[in-house]
C-alpha cells in the first residue's frame, strides 16, 4: 500500500471545467492581483473593474483572492466552468494515479508567504534544502520569487518520496464523478 492517494484516471474527462488554468490564475493574482487581472482573467470584467479602480481593495482583497484560489474553493469562471490545476489533469490523463498527500495550494501558499524560512521545502520532505534556504533567507528572496512561480505553472513539483504534489481540490473534482 503506498504513502499518497491511488486515483481513478478513468474519471478525469468532464465537460464543467473550464480552459482556464488554476496555476496561471493564482501566478495572476500574486503578481497583479491589485490591477484586478485575476478577474478579468475569469471573465468577471465589472469585478476586474472594481478591483483595478480601489487597487485590489487596498491590497486586501487581492491577499484574499491569492489566499482562496490558493487553499479555498475552486474558483469558477464567468460561465460558471471549474478552474482546475490543468497540471494535475494531465498527470491523471496520462495515467499517474499515485498522488502525494501533500497538497500543491498549501505548498504554494507556503512558499509565497513563508518561502524566506524554507516552510516550503520542509513541507515537501526536503530538510536539508530547508535548512539551505532558512540560512540564506530564501536566497535572499530570488529562491523565494523562483519556487512560487515555478509551483504555480511547472510540472508538479514532487515529495520526498517523489510522488507528485497535485492540487487536491482538482483531484476531489475529477474523482467525484
Amino acid at each position: 500500500m503506498s504513502d499518497g492517494t491511488t486515483f481513478d484516471n478513468s474519471t478525469a474527462q468532464r465537460t464543467d471545467t473550464s480552459t482556464r488554468d488554476k496555476g496561471i490564475l493564482i501566478l495572476l493574482a500574486t503578481l497583479l492581483g491589485s490591477f484586478g487581472v485575476d478577474r478579468f482573467y475569469r471573465g468577471q470584467i465589472g469585478l476586474g473593474i472594481l478591483k483595478l479602480l480601489t487597487a485590489g481593495g487596498c491590497g486586501i482583497w487581492a491577499l484574499i483572492d491569492g489566499i482562496v484560489y490558493m487553499v479555498g474553493t475552486l474558483p469558477t469562471d464567468s460561465d460558471g466552468k471549474w478552474i482546475i490545476d490543468v497540471k494535475t489533469r494531465d498527470s491523471i490523463r496520462s495515467g499517474i494515479s499515485n498522488f502525494s498527500r501533500k497538497d500543491k495550494g498549501v505548498l504554494i501558499l507556503l512558499a509565497t508567504l513563508l518561502g524566506i524560512f524554507g516552510v516550503d521545502r520542509f513541507y515537501r520532505g526536503q530538510v536539508g534544502l530547508g535548512i539551505v534556504k532558512l540560512l540564506t533567507v530564501g536566497g535572499f528572496g530570488i529562491w523565494v520569487i523562483i519556487d512560487s512561480i515555478v509551483y504555480m505553472i511547472a510540472e508538479l513539483p514532487l515529495d520526498s518520496d517523489g510522488m507528485p504534489i497535485a492540487d487536491r481540490k482538482t483531484l476531489e473534482l475529477l474523482g467525484s464523478r
